[in-house]
């Protein structure tokens, strides 16, 4: 008797862990403003199904100061167009950020980090890509970046 209601048990706790790993698929995406959230789209979120992106960015200056600014808060970016010598600069670098950015150009694209001061930083200060002031990805090519340290982007 035992025996039966712990098989029942665990079928359950399987079943269920099955139908959650099978919902994560989408769902619904939040709109703006407060409101309740799709469990499936969020258990997606978790799962890195949801992830957030930009394609179709154009890679602007051959400067920190003139590159086109990526906004925060996306995790996936797609540079389709490449002039020779332009640049992007990454959002500000705060711990536990993450993104992808995958040159889709014709030319190699220079990184810069945020083109303002960092304000998480004390006194505020210019964030660095692997100590230095920028990296570069060739094209057709990914490039991982991502923060443990406020101010600090490290790119693999």
């Amino acid at each position: 008797m035992l025996n039966t209601i712990r098989n029942a048990i665990v079928g359950a706790l399987v079943a269920g862990t099955m139908s959650v790993a099978a919902l994560a698929a989408v769902g619904t995406p939040p709109g703006s403003g407060p409101q309740l959230v799709d469990g499936i789209w969020l258990n997606g979120l978790a799962a890195g199904s949801n992830a957030t992106y930009q394609a179709g960015i154009t890679a602007t200056g051959t400067t920190q100061a003139t590159a086109v600014q990526l906004p925060a808060q996306i995790t996936l970016f797609e540079i389709d167009t490449v002039a020779s010598s332009t640049g992007v600069a990454l959002p500000p670098a705060l711990a536990g950020t993450e993104i992808s950015i995958y040159n889709n150009g014709a030319n190699t694209v220079t990184v810069f980090p945020s083109i303002n001061n960092n304000q998480a930083l004390s006194p505020a200060a210019q964030d660095t890509i692997n100590n230095g002031t920028s990296t570069t990805i060739a094209t057709h090519s990914t490039l991982y970046f991502f923060c443990a340290k406020n101010g600090i982007w490290a790119a693999k």
